[in-house]
């Protein structure tokens, strides 16, 4: 049997509706695998210092040695558990830009296809309300990329 909505649904906005999904289906294929990254980086650099920070013992086994050398990792424990909160929020902020740009860019994308298909969807006033959404969305989007770079502006 054929789809009641093929056959009541104007062609255009099938399309538009289609790519609007894959659109979307990617945009949140892509922030997972960002995430997965970011997080497989996190490991390897807190495995990476602490296996440095424990070395030297393997070659004295002084107990001399243990006291300091746990102190130390330690220390760098908690310097590397500040790092990655601190990466954590610049991801966030990045991954919050790069989805609000993303969801902007596919619903444009959706409005001119549907309009394309002579449903006439540019001109109506949730187009007008979208496109000045959309706008504003770049504008926080620049703002927060802005902000979040390392070394930003302090002013002075």
């Amino acid at each position: 049997m054929m789809k009641k909505t093929t056959a009541s649904m104007p062609q255009g906005l099938a399309g538009a509706n289609a790519a609007y999904c894959q659109r979307m289906a990617e945009l949140a294929q892509e922030s997972q695998q960002r995430w997965i990254e970011l997080g497989r980086r996190l490991a390897d650099d807190g495995a990476a210092r602490y296996l440095s920070t424990l070395g030297p013992l393997k070659q004295s086994g002084s107990w001399q040695d243990i006291a300091p050398a746990l102190g130390e990792a330690t220390r760098k424990q908690w310097q590397c558990q500040l790092e990655a909160s601190q990466a954590i929020t610049h991801a966030l902020l990045e991954e919050q830009a790069a989805l609000a740009a993303g969801i902007s860019e596919a619903m444009t994308g959706w409005l001119k296809q549907a309009a394309g298909g002579g449903i006439g969807l540019d001109a109506t006033p949730m187009a007008q309300i979208w496109t000045t959404l959309s706008n504003q969305m770049a504008s926080a989007c620049s703002a927060m990329r802005e902000a979040s770079q390392p070394g930003g502006r302090h002013g002075g």
